[in-house]
């Protein structure tokens, strides 16, 4: 990822170039929103999760897995059965093979983006100019694929493992690298060109959207279809964050255990599902007469350098993070009408966004309306910023923004406008999208009205 940053910076360094002793501009390519796709608990199409989202439905429910009774965790926003068997359906040929949750949804909503922008089927004869930036989680650890090969109660026996890896199960981690849905995206839709894969943690599919974004503007391909994909809810992924303390283990009912901002809030609900936005130079999309969504204008990431599991008290790496893309827009933080936070629920990310919040939006902060998606899905990690942008993108197109639900005890440190229990009409100009990953990684992305 670092290598990635640091050649989109020189290629932008490259932008500014001298001529006769003046610096002179390179006039920067437009790019524009033009397909929607996403697969997450509140459903499988866009329209219909975007009117959940604005009647305040959760999609957060009691935890299906075998044996979860016994869970410490027993919230989840799941991709339900009936939605499921549905994917599954759609691409029976590949989920014989694959089997993988994260790599089937990342086909659902890449393929619903495609189709949503009229590319599903298009003739485009260039189809190197076109790519895939894709965010992907961890993979599924499965401690019976592990159990088989221990000998004596403690032993891994590294050489029959070797022998015989093949017969894990087909959705574990050793059979499904990172790339698997870039790759398989980029083959099953004729996408030959930019490809990557961004795995860094809950900024992941933020960076995999900033970094399609860069790719598109400073030319490397017109259209990308960008976004993430995740499924963590699996025991070891639970046990993973009931371990770092972060994961809400109350027994309250599910819907309302995900309260951003709340006083009352007591940690992340898991998620899990797919998010992606076709992202389109301009006047290719205007040449095809595609229907434009909106403008993606600025992209700014950070590292907070501070630990692995918190982020900075102060917001320090959030902070910089905003500034940056709202300088990559060339836009006035007093343009910004919305933010869709990060929004987790956790003690610490929703006192440390909204300082951030403040700081770079000093009294502006009051008139900015602010939500969390995570309330209603719940915390999709790598994939959360896909679903998030695709919420953003529908906002500023239509001037509507879903509520934080749940917001029920307003915590005296956060003390903005969090849109609260009910949708909101509000004229958006332009609107910033977070990200904030565990390690320190954050990410924001510029969404403002196409004109």
């Amino acid at each position: 990822m670092l290598i990635v940053e640091l050649y989109e910076s020189f290629k932008y360094s490259l932008m500014t170039q001298t001529h006769h002793g003046k610096n002179t501009m390179i006039n920067k390519r437009r790019v524009v929103v033009t397909g929607l796709g996403m697969a997450t608990s509140l459903g499988l199409e866009v329209e219909e999760s975007w009117q959940k989202a604005l009647d305040g439905i959760s999609g957060v429910g009691k935890l299906t897995l075998a044996n979860a009774g016994k869970s410490p965790v027993q919230a989840a926003g799941e991709v339900c059965e009936d939605d499921w068997n549905i994917i599954e359906k759609e691409f029976k040929d590949t989920s014989e093979k694959e089997g993988e949750r994260r790599t089937l949804f990342a086909l659902w909503a890449a393929q619903s983006a495609l189709k949503d922008a009229g590319l599903l089927n298009s003739s485009e004869k260039k189809r190197n100019r076109c790519g895939v930036v894709m965010a992907a989680g961890l993979g599924i650890n499965r401690l019976e694929d592990i159990r088989q090969w221990i000998k004596n109660g403690k032993d891994f026996d590294v050489m029959e493992f070797g022998k015989d890896y093949k017969n894990v199960t087909k959705d574990s981690l050793i059979k499904n690298n990172a790339n698997r849905p870039a790759a398989l995206i980029a083959d099953m839709f004729g996408l030959h060109g930019y490809n990557a894969t961004i795995t860094t943690a809950c900024a992941s599919a933020s960076q995999a959207i900033g970094t399609a974004f860069r790719a598109v503007r400073r030319g490397d391909a017109d259209m990308i279809v960008a976004g993430g994909s995740d499924s963590m809810i699996n025991p070891v992924g639970l046990v993973f964050f009931v371990l770092l303390s972060a994961a809400a283990v109350s027994t309250e009912n599910p819907s309302e255990l995900c309260r951003p901002f709340d006083r009352k809030r007591s940690g992340l609900v898991m998620g899990e599902g797919a998010g992606t936005i076709i992202l389109e130079e301009e006047s290719h999309a205007v040449k095809r007469g595609a229907k434009i969504y909106a403008e993606v204008a600025g992209y700014g990431s950070s590292m907070d350098a501070y630990k692995v599991t918190a982020p900075h008290p102060q917001g320090i790496g959030a902070e910089h993070s905003m500034m940056n893309a709202l300088k990559d827009a060339n836009l006035h933080s007093d343009r910004i009408d919305y933010i869709n936070a990060h929004g987790t629920g956790t003690k610490l990310n929703d006192t440390a966004e909204t300082m951030a919040i403040k700081s770079v939006f000093k009294e502006h902060a009051h008139n900015i309306a602010i939500n969390s998606s995570k309330s209603l899905i719940g915390h999709l990690l790598a994939a959360s910023g896909g679903p998030e942008c695709v919420f953003t993108v529908l906002s500023v197109n239509r001037d509507m923004l879903h509520p934080t639900i749940n917001l029920k005890n307003r915590d005296p440190k956060c003390d903005l406008d969090y849109v609260p229990n009910v949708s909101k009409a509000k004229t958006i100009g332009a609107a910033v999208s977070n990200s904030f990953g565990f390690g320190g990684q954050n990410a924001s992305i510029v969404v403002k009205k196409y004109v």
